[in-house]
């Protein structure tokens, strides 16, 4: 059986020694003193990206594995619509390797395709102490017993963009690192105005649970699976992020991405890395800069959960040294390096890699991308899987508060309710 899913890449290189009869020596690698002996035989291992890990990423990766091991082949599947991880198992095409994000990890478990690398990465002399130990935590969200299902490869971000144009236009000063979410709230108010027929938006949220995410709490209780919406944190949150949108003319229209990067009528918009998004804009005039992410008073510098994109070795994978390799060589200074260069946020400690943000981008020259740095995510949360139900609620009742139809107390108490029932109708219960 052939599976459906497209082969992105393969990276393969046979060797001139692969050619030759059984019965030889067989040849081996030591990439370090005291690291295990591997076969360098010619061995095809199946990697599936199940994460929105760019193109580019992989390629140098790749490159650097043709360096390093030029007897693995990658066979590179990805996961797109009507394509799944099951189809490829059937397929006979179970991966060895699989790219997705932390809050994932624990969607493999019922497929029997977690396995804790700590043996390896023991054996294998990974050095978990050049990461920051932080993202280390974050991928064992999944884990029971303080197992490692995977190791961080990058990371996105949260930052405040903004228009410079639209602040020139109107003489107002640009925003500044370190705001807290009411500077936001004033500098808003400044620019938020009508010119020439046409709405200027001060401010857009963008996803207003994020807002959330820095106080620690949660829509439901990953436990109970009970929804947890009237809390006086909660009421913080709504009623902070409705006074951007009661701003006369500064409530939301259309799709706060497209209005910031398309029509060019947002001043700020807060959102996750947007590299590539910002490179179209730009080439259609979009004259924009970059802060860091709002935070709270008694929380500065710190803004939401970082999605952590990892590598991970299958529990069915045959070829587990092999693999492992390429897990090395996915996450070695040469990499990241050159990932970070093209505007991936490294999870190293590294601060050459660091400030090596970007530089291989035109889109981020003369941008103050290392604004972005200066704040860091909260641990991210062990999670109910009904978190995206949950929170595609509160933005909803969200909406009708900040629209007026309900106050808030309400908002949150029906918000608590209809999670409830949603959950119920998904479990039978």
């Amino acid at each position: 059986m052939k599976p459906k899913i497209a082969i992105l890449t393969a990276l393969t290189v046979v060797l001139a020694a692969a050619a030759t009869g059984c019965g030889k020596t067989e040849k081996v690698s030591t990439e370090t003193v005291g690291a295990p002996k591997i076969s360098s035989d010619p061995v095809s291992l199946v990697l599936f990206l199940d994460s929105g890990i760019e193109p580019e990423y992989i390629e140098q990766m790749q490159a650097e594995l043709k360096k390093r091991h030029p007897n693995i082949t990658l066979k590179i599947y990805k996961n797109e619509k009507e394509n799944s991880l099951d189809e490829l198992v059937l397929a006979g095409e179970t991966p060895d390797l699989m790219i997705s994000y932390n809050g994932k990890i624990a969607s493999y478990q019922s497929k029997d395709l977690l396995y804790d690398m700590t043996p390896l990465i023991q054996t294998h002399q990974l050095d978990l102490n050049r990461f920051d130990l932080n993202y280390i935590d974050d991928v064992k969200i999944a884990s029971t017993k303080n197992e490692i299902f995977g190791v961080p490869i990058s990371l996105a971000y949260h930052a405040l963009y903004y228009n410079k144009s639209i602040f020139d236009k109107f003489g107002v000063p640009y925003p500044k690192d370190g705001m807290t979410w009411e500077q936001v709230l004033d500098i808003a108010k400044k620019v938020t105005r009508n010119e020439g027929g046409i709405q200027y938006r001060g401010f857009d949220i963008g996803n207003m649970v994020w807002a959330s995410q820095p106080l620690g709490i949660a829509a439901i209780d990953y436990k109970t699976d009970k929804a947890t919406m009237r809390t006086d944190e909660w009421k913080r949150v709504f009623e902070l992020m409705k006074a951007f949108y009661t701003i006369p003319g500064n409530m939301t229209t259309g799709k706060p991405k497209d209005n910031f990067l398309k029509e060019k009528t947002v001043a700020m918009y807060a959102d996750l890395s947007i590299a590539s998004e910002l490179e179209l804009a730009a080439k259609d005039g979009l004259d924009w800069d970059v802060v860091q992410y709002p935070s709270y008073p008694e929380k500065p510098n710190i803004y939401g959960n970082a999605s952590v994109n990892v590598i991970m070795v299958t529990k069915t994978s045959k070829y587990k040294d092999q693999a492992m390799q390429v897990v090395a060589t996915a996450v070695s200074d040469e990499v990241q390096m050159e990932s970070s260069k093209s505007g991936r946020v490294t999870p190293l400690k590294s601060a050459e890699i660091t400030r090596a943000f970007g530089l291989n981008k035109p889109v981020f020259q003369g941008k103050s991308v290392q604004s972005i740095f200066k704040s860091k995510p909260v641990k991210y949360p062990i999670a109910s899987q009904h978190r995206g139900r949950a929170e595609g609620i509160v933005r909803t009742k969200f909406m009708e508060y900040a629209n007026g139809a309900i106050d808030v107390n309400t908002a949150l108490s029906q918000a608590d309710e209809e999670i409830n029932k949603a959950v119920a109708a998904a479990t039978g219960k």
